[in-house]
């Protein structure tokens, strides 16, 4: 799933004149992508997906997609966002700030359903607005093999993973 951030990316330096399968390809995208997701993005925006209608009101589409980048809760993928706000029991998805999940532990997220994929892409939306999830380690086993799969995972790259390691035997102490 492309995020809305991505598709404004993509279609702001379509609007700068820009190829589809150029501007795709600049966010590890393939032409095909960019013209499956971009059509829905720009009804979304309330704007026609006409290549000659972008080139020739380039300012009206570089405005809408700028909207979508400056607001910090775009920067999830939008099912995301929507799953995010059903499970957390929010009343909007204007709720759903990166301050507001900063207060939320990521075993917390995980049994709200939220998978590990999606708490990876939290913590990142999290970490590029200088915030992170609530620093807790996991309680429940089933998060605690999650934390050993990504150990795991790290170990395999080269990367030193002594800190992390040291830290899971405090808990299993």
């Amino acid at each position: 799933m492309i995020s809305d951030v991505t598709k404004a990316n993509i279609l702001i330096a379509i609007a700068e004149g820009q190829s589809v399968a150029d501007a795709a390809k600049c966010y590890g995208l393939n032409s095909a992508q960019a013209r499956g997701a971009l059509p829905r993005f720009c009804r979304h925006l309330k704007l026609r997906w006409d290549l000659e209608e972008i080139r020739a009101n380039p300012k009206k589409y570089i405005d809408a997609a700028i909207a979508i980048i400056s607001s910090p809760k775009n920067a999830l993928r939008r099912v995301l966002r929507n799953d995010l706000v059903v499970q957390l029991k929010l009343r909007s998805p204007d709720e759903l700030t990166p301050q507001y999940v900063s207060n939320i532990t990521a075993e917390a997220l995980l049994s709200h359903g939220v998978t590990e994929t999606g708490l990876v892409e939290v913590q990142e939306w999290l970490l590029a607005n200088e915030l992170s999830c609530k620093r807790k380690l996991p309680e429940k086993d089933e998060y605690l093999r999650t934390v050993k799969k990504a150990i795991t995972l790290l170990d395999a790259f080269g990367l030193d993973v002594s800190c992390a390691k040291a830290q899971l035997s405090a808990i299993d102490e």
